[in-house]
């Protein structure tokens, strides 16, 4: 390509058919390794390479930042598309675009977080987080690990931190991960730390060979770090999950499992029109392919409605009141147990051929990707969090 034509390219908004373009440029990749990925529990390394090459890493981060500033209801595009190729290689994306947005919204005036995310995003940076840890449940909001400010190292901090999952952390050039604020403070008052790869070491404390997602390689770390104390971020933890990152990874997170669940539908139904032409098939198999379409059409009707919403909390730049949180944490569990339901629907549908997985109609994988969603924090802490919620609320007609 020449050089006027890259500038051209560069110079374009990362729009319209130029995005369709990116994005079919990524799946295609992360197509041809999905199986290897899957098959060996790794990162899907090429398909990562192929964002970076195509600017989507940074797709979040808004124009003034140097990004694509691609909408909330561009970006669950992008990842419903990815997913129906690789769902960890869209995981992994998605997990992303949350950890770079609450960098760009959350870096406050502090010079130093300002350059990271201006590195961050002309770079084409992977950032992963530590937030979970052994005595927190799952619970992100609580932490164990305290930040400590060396007796004679002025102008930085000390933590350590078990973390139980950290995807993809091993590949990530910036490590964002939760503490509280000091030894002494509650488990949840806490907050952000930019860790920079080189700044961390990450000691491996277990095996990841899971049932599915296989590719987002998510083992656990003994992670410690010294850094400056401008890499802390400003804002609480609290606000920075309440505004930006529990609403953007729900809403995104739902996207990649409806893309799961759409192409293991798609499959169903090339399978049926197969068996049609034969005149075989039967009622049961019609009424399961017809449950799992209304079960999409309610599905992506959801994640629509919930892009908006997103959108717009984005916007304002305010704290989710307790109807906006309801919201979010609904669409993550409705979306994790519809997507799965679908995939079932669709392997009655398939049979054997879905069974199977080898050949263009399996739906194994789709189906042990999918079963990682409910537990992706677990659908049983958020339906307790959110009858809390509603509680909370002002009286409302359900």
């Amino acid at each position: 390509m020449c050089a006027a034509i890259v500038a051209l390219e560069e110079s374009e908004p990362l729009r319209g058919e130029r995005l369709t373009r990116s994005v079919d440029a990524v799946a295609h990749t992360a197509a041809d390794h999905a199986r290897d990925v899957d098959a060996g529990a790794r990162l899907p390394v090429e398909a990562i390479a192929a964002l970076r090459e195509q600017n989507l890493l940074a797709a979040v981060a808004p124009r003034d930042l140097g990004g694509p500033g691609l909408s909330v209801r561009e970006l669950a595009v992008v990842a419903r598309r990815i997913a129906r190729d690789c769902g960890s290689t869209a995981m992994v994306w998605a997990m992303h675009q949350g950890q770079l947005a609450c960098l760009c919204r959350h870096r406050g005036d502090a010079p130093v977080l300002l350059d990271l995310v201006r590195t961050a995003v002309a770079e084409q940076w992977l950032i992963a987080s530590a937030t979970s840890e052994p005595a927190s449940g799952g619970n992100i909001r609580r932490s164990t690990a305290a930040l400590v400010v060396p007796a004679e190292a002025g102008g930085t901090v000390t933590l350590a931190k078990d973390a139980t999952t950290v995807s993809y952390g091993a590949a990530a050039d910036l490590l964002q991960v939760t503490a509280r604020r000091n030894p002494e403070a509650a488990a949840n008052d806490q907050v952000l730390v930019a860790v920079l790869r080189e700044q961390a070491t990450l000691d491996r404390k277990s095996t990841w060979s899971p049932l599915g997602m296989r590719g987002t390689s998510s083992p656990g770390f003994r992670l410690t770090a010294t850094v400056p104390e401008e890499q802390v971020f400003g804002d609480p933890f609290a606000d920075i999950a309440g505004a930006t990152m529990v609403p953007l990874t729900h809403t995104l997170w739902a996207a990649v499992w409806l893309g799961l669940a759409g192409e293991a539908v798609s499959r169903a139904v090339k399978v049926s029109r197969r068996r049609a032409a034969g005149n075989r098939g039967g009622d049961a198999v019609r009424q399961a392919l017809g449950e799992a379409r209304w079960r999409l059409a309610s599905l992506e009707a959801l994640l629509s409605d919930m892009a908006g919403r997103t959108q717009t909390l984005l916007d304002e730049g305010a704290q989710p009141t307790a109807g906006q949180s309801v919201h979010a944490n609904s669409l993550k569990v409705a979306a994790s147990e519809t997507a799965l339901d679908i995939a079932y629907l669709s392997l009655r549908v398939c049979g054997m051929a879905g069974y199977s997985e080898e050949g263009p109609f399996s739906v194994a994988r789709i189906i042990r990707d999918l079963s990682s969603a409910p537990i992706m924090i677990n659908n049983s802490q958020l339906l307790d969090t959110t009858a809390q919620l509603m509680l909370m609320e002002r009286q409302r007609n359900w």
